[in-house]
């Protein structure tokens, strides 16, 4: 949200806005990662590296979508268009956010800078009569959905935490001039971890439908390999190949 300024929806304010097609590249190319909601899992496995990061401001981890190799660098944005098959919801939701920037409760606001506001042929917010478009109110229905699977991606990491799962990794890229750059700061399943958990635990784990995104989140590591082509299509420091090290 670095860089947004968000108003909080308003007839009164946004009755002639309307906002254009298609997906926010300009705002997503300074989207490193984006939180996944947990029914993002299986199909963000697809495309992404999903790893765990630990929040600055709390220290609490989240679960994300690696976008590149820098914390404000989205691979995926490439030849202005998004070069994946499965977009994720906090990138889908753009330009609109969940936030209380006149204090009280969270409620849809809008980032009032977005390269898709006022584009001629685009999506208004209100109708004549000043109710809701059926597009508005879409975005505000996602946006409820996603938090509420928020809550189900920090039951599941609560999950992994307890059950001692979670291990710090480092990505090293090696780089055809031999320059070597190693990345730390993420977190992933330990799988020597999973293999001794008793029968107790992994049952619980199943039961509580988390055991499938423990081997998605181990498995999606494979995308790396999709992250270090776009980097090379990117036309930067070609990446000869890249190593995961997990400090078990």
């Amino acid at each position: 949200m670095s860089g947004a300024t968000l108003a909080a929806i308003r007839r009164e304010r946004h009755a002639s806005l309307t906002i254009g097609q298609g997906t926010d590249l300009a705002a997503a190319s300074g989207l490193g990662h984006v939180p996944l909601g947990f029914s993002e899992i299986p199909l963000a496995l697809c495309d992404y590296p999903i790893v765990l990061i630990k929040d600055g401001a709390t220290g609490q981890f989240r679960l994300v979508a690696l976008h590149g190799f820098a914390a404000n660098r989205n691979l995926y944005v490439l030849g202005g268009n998004w070069a994946a098959t499965y977009l994720p919801l906090n990138v889908l939701r753009l330009p609109f956010y969940l936030g209380a920037p006149e204090g009280g409760e969270p409620e849809l606001c809008i980032d009032e800078t977005s390269s898709l506001i006022g584009a001629a042929s685009g999506h208004a917010l209100f109708d004549a009569s000043g109710a809701e478009t059926p597009f508005l109110t879409g975005r505000r229905q996602l946006l409820q959905t996603m938090r509420a699977d928020a809550e189900k991606t920090a039951q599941f990491i609560s999950a992994i935490s307890a059950a001692r799962l979670v291990t710090p990794m480092t990505i090293t890229l090696h780089h055809a001039d031999q320059h070597q750059q190693d990345i730390e700061g993420a977190y992933t399943i330990d799988p020597l971890a999973l293999e001794t958990l008793d029968d107790a635990a992994l049952l619980r784990l199943h039961r509580d439908g988390h055991l499938g995104a423990i081997h998605a989140v181990m498995h999606s590591l494979g995308q790396l390999t999709r992250l270090e082509q776009l980097h090379n299509a990117h036309g930067e420091r070609p990446i000869s190949r890249s190593a995961v090290q997990l400090h078990l």
